[in-house]
């Protein structure tokens, strides 16, 4: 039986403040992308909103639907909401993404086990299982998760390991229910057209561990590493707010590099997902880092074209919306 993919592209996942799901979505959408209302989850602690693309992948939007404090202490639904796996997570930023899963077999989880135990890379995921959440129309969607599970250095931070490396979402049932499809819900009035570059953020010292776990995990080895150069992010770029803010985002360090797909288009360059791994490059990052542990520093959305959206990644920020960028091309 051949290995399944383990590089494709399903959604990343933004945490909202509880109970302010509504109001964000509202943000997104005067932003110029178009939000789905997606429902609860089957544990009633959350609910989302989508925002899809053409080509596949989605912006989860996530919330919690109460704060901790609205459960009686001590009794079940305090406790899972306590213990849920994005608990300690801070709001208003990407907090975790998910590559493509399946059905289960052949198993992910095993797959990447599997891997690990002959590289020595030392990543490690549990066995997939099942989860789901019911559409406002009253359909119920279901999936198989598998996670990450967190080593002794995670441990040793504090973290779950969730949102350093990917988990994977598997469809049950058919993934159009999970996600949106119609043209109407995957066209944005800013142009977006998918994913182009996702920036994750590690320590200095945890760079090369953690390129070593996802060189398992993807199953491919990265297109290099070192200073990034023209080559890496183009100097003809049309980036939108502007070319040098997206060089300035990775410069003065080491990063490592990867391509990834996306699950719609041709496997052309115009349809490639550059994954980055870095350590801080500037003060922000640094900041960012110290706040929030390692994970998504930022997503880039490819445009078509330039439109009165350029200043996204700016106005976003100024909303309370952070993490997003447009770009024409990488």
């Amino acid at each position: 039986m051949s290995e399944p993919s383990t590089k494709t592209v399903d959604h990343f996942v933004y945490l909202v403040a509880p109970g302010a799901l509504q109001e964000t979505s509202k943000i997104w959408r005067d932003l110029g992308f178009t939000v789905v209302p997606g429902g609860k989850h089957a544990d009633g602690l959350t609910e989302n909103a989508l925002i899809a693309f053409a080509d596949g992948a989605y912006i989860e939007l996530i919330s919690f639907v109460h704060p901790l404090s609205h459960y009686p202490p001590d009794s079940p639904s305090y406790n899972a909401r306590k213990n849920h796996v994005w608990a300690s997570k801070h709001p208003g930023g990407f907090i975790d993404f998910a590559f493509l899963g399946n059905t289960g077999t052949p198993s992910v989880a095993a797959t990447i086990n599997a891997r690990a135990a002959r590289d020595g890379s030392g990543i490690s995921y549990a066995g997939e299982v099942p989860g789901g959440r019911e559409r406002p129309d009253g359909k119920v969607l279901q999936w198989l998760i598998s996670a990450p599970i967190p080593d002794e250095h995670d441990k040793r931070g504090g973290g779950n390991g969730r949102g350093r490396v990917p988990f994977f979402c598997g469809d049950l049932t058919p993934r159009d229910l999970r996600v949106p499809q119609e043209p109407s819900e995957t066209t944005h009035p800013n142009a977006s057209l998918g994913i182009a570059h996702l920036h994750l953020l590690a320590s200095p010292d945890d760079v090369a561990r953690t390129a070593k776990q996802i060189t398992t995990i993807l199953g491919s080895s990265p297109l290099g590493s070192g200073p990034p150069s023209a080559s890496a992010v183009n100097t003809n770029t049309s980036s939108l707010p502007s070319p040098s803010s997206v060089r300035e985002s990775v410069s003065g360090t080491s990063s490592v590099r990867w391509h990834v797909e996306a699950l719609k288009g041709d496997g052309g360059a115009e349809d490639a997902i550059l994954l980055e791994l870095s350590a801080p490059g500037s003060k922000e990052e640094e900041r960012w880092l110290g706040e929030r542990g390692a994970g998504i520093y930022r997503v880039k959305v490819r445009v078509k074209e330039e439109t009165r959206y350029s200043a996204v990644g700016d106005a976003a920020s100024a909303s309370g919306v952070d993490g997003v960028r447009l770009v024409t091309k990488l």
